[in-house]
C-alpha cells in the first residue's frame, strides 16, 4: 500500500506543472469525468484521484446507468454531478436500495465550486510573479471573471436548501471562503493554511425540526405550482424548473421518515462548523454509508497538485473497498435499467458495450491498416521508373513501327536491304539484294509495273 500511493504522489507530482505552467490551447473544461485524454486536461476533472485509486489496487470503472448488474458488482460509487440538483426521486430511490444492500460506501461530491476559476487564479498569480505583459493577466482575469459567473448562474436556478436523501446542501451563503483552519478527527497533520480548500455551500445533516419545515415548504410550494403549471417532468431529460424541482424534492423527503433520520458525523469541518466531508448512516443501510464532501475543491485535479489536499484524498482512498469503485459524472441522472446493460442493447448499439467496444474498437483500426496497404492511392505519391532509351531493341521497334505505318512493304523491304549493305557493309548478303528480287519475280506484288513501250520518233512528211 505503502508503495502505491509513494507512486500515485510521484505521478501527481509530476503533472502539477502541466496544470501551473499550463497550456491553454489544450485546456479542457470537462467537470467531474475521471478518464479520457480530455479528463487529464481538465482543472475540474478528477482523474487524478481516479488514479491514486487504481494506486492503491482499487479496480476501477465508469458508471453509465443503474442497472440490476451494477447493483450486484459495484461495491462503491464516486459520483460528481454537474448540477446543484436535487436528483430525480428515482434515482435517489436506486440508491437508496443499493445502500440497503449493505457494506456500500458512496461518496457525493457538491457541484458548489469552480476548478477553471480556481485555475485562472493560479495563473493570474503565476504571470504577476513572471511580470508578464498586463495583456496576458487582463485576459486571465477575464476568464476567472467568465468562470465565476457561470457558476453563479447555475446556483441562482436552485432554492437555498437543496434536499437529499441523505443530507441537505445550504447554499444560503454569497461569498466564497478559503478555508484558513481545518477541525475534526481528518484535520490531523493537514495544514490548512497550505491546502486549497474552499467552501460556499455545504452540507447540513437533517433534524427533525429542520425536516417538518422544509417538507411543509416544499408542500406549500408545490401546491401553489399545481396551480400554476401541469406541465409533466420528462424522465429521460430531467428539466430545470423550479416548480418541478420542488415536485422532486418533496418526493424524496416523503421517502424519509422523521423518527429515522440520517446521521452525520462531520469528518473535517472549517473552524466555523461548516462540514466540508461528513460521514452518513442510517439504520435501513445497515453498514453501508455516505460520504459527502461539500465541493470538488478536495479532489479536483487542480486541487490534488497541492500536497495538503492529497492528504485528504488519501485519507478518501482509504475509505473505499478495493474491489469495483464505480465514477459517475454527468448534468443528467444516470438512465435506470431494469434488465442488465447488455440485454437493453439493441442491433448495432450492442458494439458500444464492453467487451464489444473494445473488440470494435481495435477491428476498425485493422480494417484502416488494411486499406493503406491494399489500396495504393494512400500514402506518398511515387515516379513511376522512366524506359532506359538504350537497348537497341527499342529501336528496332521503333523503326518497325515507323515502316509499318508507311503501308508500304516494298519499301520496307528497301530500307533493309539499306541497313545491311550500308551499315552492315554485306553486299553479298540475301537481305542485300532483296528488293531485286523481288522485283524479278513476276508473282510478286510488290513488282514495279513495266514501263510503258516507248513511241516511234514521227517521220516529218
Amino acid at each position: 500500500m505503502t508503495i502505491g500511493m509513494n507512486l500515485a504522489t510521484a505521478l501527481l507530482l509530476g503533472l502539477t506543472l502541466i496544470f501551473l505552467t499550463g497550456c491553454r490551447d489544450s485546456l479542457s473544461r470537462e467537470y467531474g469525468t475521471s478518464e479520457g485524454a480530455t479528463a487529464k486536461k481538465s482543472p475540474a476533472s478528477i482523474s487524478l484521484f481516479r488514479g491514486m485509486c487504481e494506486a492503491n489496487n482499487h479496480d476501477t470503472q465508469l458508471v453509465r446507468s443503474f442497472s440490476p448488474r451494477a447493483k450486484e458488482r459495484l461495491q462503491a460509487i464516486v459520483w460528481t454531478p454537474d448540477q446543484y440538483g436535487p436528483h430525480r426521486a428515482a434515482t435517489i430511490a436506486w440508491l437508496d436500495s443499493w445502500l440497503s444492500m449493505g457494506d456500500r460506501t458512496l461518496i457525493y461530491v457538491g457541484r458548489d465550486f469552480s476548478a477553471l476559476s480556481e485555475y485562472s487564479r493560479q495563473s493570474i498569480d503565476r504571470l504577476a510573479l513572471q511580470e508578464s505583459p498586463y495583456p496576458e493577466i487582463y485576459a486571465a482575469m477575464e476568464e476567472k471573471s467568465r468562470f465565476d459567473s457561470e457558476l453563479d448562474i447555475m446556483r441562482a436556478r436552485c432554492r437555498p436548501k437543496v434536499a437529499m436523501s441523505w443530507c441537505l446542501f445550504d447554499y444560503s451563503e454569497s461569498s466564497v471562503e478559503r478555508v484558513a483552519s481545518l477541525v475534526g478527527p481528518w484535520a490531523d497533520g493537514i495544514d490548512a493554511s497550505q491546502a486549497n480548500i474552499y467552501v460556499r455551500g455545504y452540507p447540513l445533516a437533517y433534524e427533525k425540526q429542520s425536516y417538518q419545515a422544509f417538507r411543509k415548504e416544499l408542500e406549500d410550494a408545490s401546491i401553489e405550482g399545481t396551480a400554476k403549471t401541469t406541465k409533466p417532468v420528462n424522465n429521460d431529460a430531467f428539466e430545470f424548473v423550479s416548480g418541478l424541482w420542488d415536485t422532486e424534492m418533496l418526493q424524496i423527503l416523503k421517502g424519509l421518515n422523521a423518527e429515522d433520520l440520517p446521521t452525520m458525523q462531520s469528518l473535517l469541518a472549517t473552524s466555523s462548523d461548516q462540514t466540508l466531508i461528513g460521514e452518513i448512516t442510517r439504520l435501513q443501510w445497515g453498514t453501508s454509508r455516505v460520504i459527502v464532501l461539500a465541493n470538488t475543491s478536495l479532489i479536483s485535479n487542480i486541487s490534488l497538485t497541492n500536497p495538503a489536499n492529497r492528504s485528504v484524498a488519501r485519507r478518501l482512498v482509504d475509505e473505499l473497498p478495493k474491489q469495483n469503485v464505480g465514477f459517475l459524472t454527468g448534468v443528467m441522472d444516470p438512465p435506470i435499467r431494469t434488465d442488465d446493460d447488455m440485454e437493453q442493447q439493441k442491433g448495432f448499439e450492442m458494439l458500444t458495450v464492453w467487451p464489444l467496444n473494445v473488440i470494435t474498437l481495435h477491428a476498425a483500426f485493422l480494417g484502416m491498416l488494411m486499406l493503406v496497404s491494399i489500396f495504393p492511392i494512400f500514402g506518398r505519391a511515387k515516379q513511376l521508373p522512366r524506359k532506359s532509351t538504350r537497348e537497341f531493341g527499342q529501336h528496332i521497334d521503333a523503326v518497325g513501327g515507323l515502316l509499318f505505318k508507311s503501308k508500304d512493304r516494298f519499301y520496307a523491304m528497301a530500307t533493309i536491304a539499306d541497313y545491311f549493305r550500308i551499315v552492315r557493309k554485306e553486299p553479298t548478303s540475301p537481305w542485300a539484294n532483296l528488293e531485286t528480287k523481288l522485283h524479278q519475280n513476276p508473282k510478286s506484288p510488290f513488282a514495279a509495273p513495266p514501263p510503258p513501250p516507248e513511241r516511234a520518233p514521227m517521220r516529218a512528211p
